[in-house]
Order: structure tokens, then sequence, then C-alpha cells
């Protein structure tokens, strides 16, 4: 019989990367944590893990099992959040959220759906759009609005925001409004993810024959520190986000011809029954297209 302890004890293990340091977090003896995974392994009929002289590593099957384990746990940590809505009559959503979005959308977006459906209550969840798609494709979202558009996922373009590059006081381009893709020849530019509108970009510098000396990291409460470690000359943002992580950089906005300026947002979800779909894509809509508060902003809906 498979037991959710087995799973947390195991889940440990892989964690800790040893059995004897796992048992000592879980307040066991190192033989009894033993005996406990051998049942979990006899019951699944695979090995997951072997031992080795610096501690224990997982087979491919273990490998496999502790990422399922990810989406596990994460509905049983909601069992409360879930019941506590049930309890109330209330309709429970969760909505994924990526940096970046402007500022005060999801506020409006929020209301609009509080004001159509007032029995509808969001749970939000804040990653990056490729976490998001992970969560999606688990049952672990109802809703995603994305910056990348996930093929296997039902998705609606919703709006779009201009990019540009930040720059520390007393460098980059000195009066100038608008930036085009050949201004970043011979810099050291960050950027998110070499997904996306980078690829345009990095295609485009190409086609012009401009080096751009890239880097691609991950980044967000921490970006200035990421960028001036880094030793760049500037960073590949939208404005929303510049305001936020670089308030004392100056941003300058890429021309607004090129579409690979622009960074696009999609709601994305899995199932082709979306629960309360209608008013949750219609407020999606509603919204991307009533906000006006960012002139760097484009519906698209």
């Amino acid at each position: 019989m498979l037991e959710l302890r087995h799973l947390d004890y195991f889940r440990a293990v892989a964690e800790f990367g040893s059995i004897s340091r796992a048992a000592a977090a879980l307040h066991l003896t190192q033989p009894t944590l033993s005996r406990q995974i051998a049942r979990l392994e006899k019951s699944l009929g695979h090995q997951l893990l072997r031992r080795t002289a610096t501690g224990t590593e997982l087979t491919a099957v273990g490998e496999g099992l502790r990422d399922h384990l990810l989406s596990i746990f994460e509905l049983v940590d909601r069992v409360p959040e879930v019941l506590q809505a049930a309890a109330g009559a209330r309709r429970l959503v969760h909505l994924g959220v990526p940096s970046g979005i402007p500022a005060g959308w999801i506020e409006n977006y929020l209301n609009a759906v509080r004001e159509a459906a007032p029995e509808i209550h969001f749970a939000i969840v804040e990653a990056t759009s490729e976490e998001q798609r992970r969560l999606l494709l688990n049952g672990l979202l109802d809703l995603s609005l994305v910056h990348t558009q996930p093929p296997e996922l039902r998705k609606e373009l919703l709006f779009r925001q201009r990019l540009g590059c930040v720059f520390r006081e007393g460098t980059g381009p000195r009066d100038r409004e608008q930036l085009d893709v050949t201004d970043l020849g011979g810099l050291r530019v960050m950027a998110h993810s070499a997904k996306g509108e980078e690829v345009g970009l990095r295609a485009a510098a190409t086609a012009t024959g401009t080096e751009v000396d890239w880097l691609f990291r991950a980044f967000s409460e921490h970006s200035e520190l990421i960028a001036t470690s880094s030793g760049v000359d500037t960073v590949l943002i939208g404005a929303t986000s510049a305001r936020k992580w670089f308030p004392a950089w100056r941003w300058i906005p890429l021309h607004a011809e090129r579409p690979e300026h622009w960074m696009r947002t999609w709601a994305a979800w899995a199932s082709n029954d979306l629960k309360h779909g209608d008013v949750l894509l219609g407020c999606l809509r509603e919204t991307a297209r009533s906000y006006q508060d960012d002139p760097t902003y484009e519906s698209t809906a």
C-alpha cells in the first residue's frame, strides 16, 4: 500500500542526498528510514536510490518520482485552502502571474471578476512563464498569464509591452528617446532568456552585422546586483520591471516598428473546459482593452 508519508521520506532523502542527514531532519533513526524507503521501493517495484561513497544518489526512476512529487505535495499543501473555499461556497481559481505585468493591471482584472462573479476567489501564484507551464500541465494552475507562447496549451494573446534597455546614470546613448538593435553593438547586454523576443533581437542583430555580447540570466528581485556583478552595460527589460528593479537607471525604449521590440502576454490554460471560462476570459479581454495607465502598453485582445 502506497502511503504519503513514505513519499515524504523519499522526498527528504532526495533533498538531503543522504539517508543519515534526512533521518536527522525527520527525527528518525537511520535504520528506520532505510526500512521505510525499502518498503516504498517494494511497493512501487523500482529501485529509487543507490548508495555511493559520498551518500545517496537517485536512480533514473528516482529522479522521475522526485519531479512528480513536486506536483503531488503542492496539491496536498493546498487542501486547507480548497476546503476553506468550499465551506464558504466560494469558487477558487488558481491564477499564475509572471513578473513584468503592468502596474495595476492585475488589480483591475480582479476587480472586474469580483464585480461580474463575486463567488469567484483567486489564489495567485507568482512564477516564471516556464514554471507556470509546468504547473498548468500538472493541474496546479487553472489560468496563467505568460510571456512566452505555450504551443501545447490553450492560449489567447492579450497585450504587448515595449521592450527597452536600462543604463546606469552617466552611461549609454545620450539624448536618445528610442533605440534600435544596432545601438547595442559592442555592448554587453543582459536579457531574461534565449526565448521569445530575445531570439528575434539576436536574429535582427545578426542580420545587420551588429555584434552584441549577450548574457542570459534569470533575474527579478536581485536584478541590479546581478547586472552589476556581471559587468553588463545594459539590461533588456520592459518599462514596468525597469521601474521596479532598476529605479535609479535610465530606461530607453526600443523602436516600436519592429515586432521583436515588444514583450507579449498571453492567457493560457490547459483544459478545454476552463472552469468559469466565460467570466475569467471575458474579464481578461475587458481588462486588456480598457487598461490605459502605461504608454508602453498596447492591447491585442
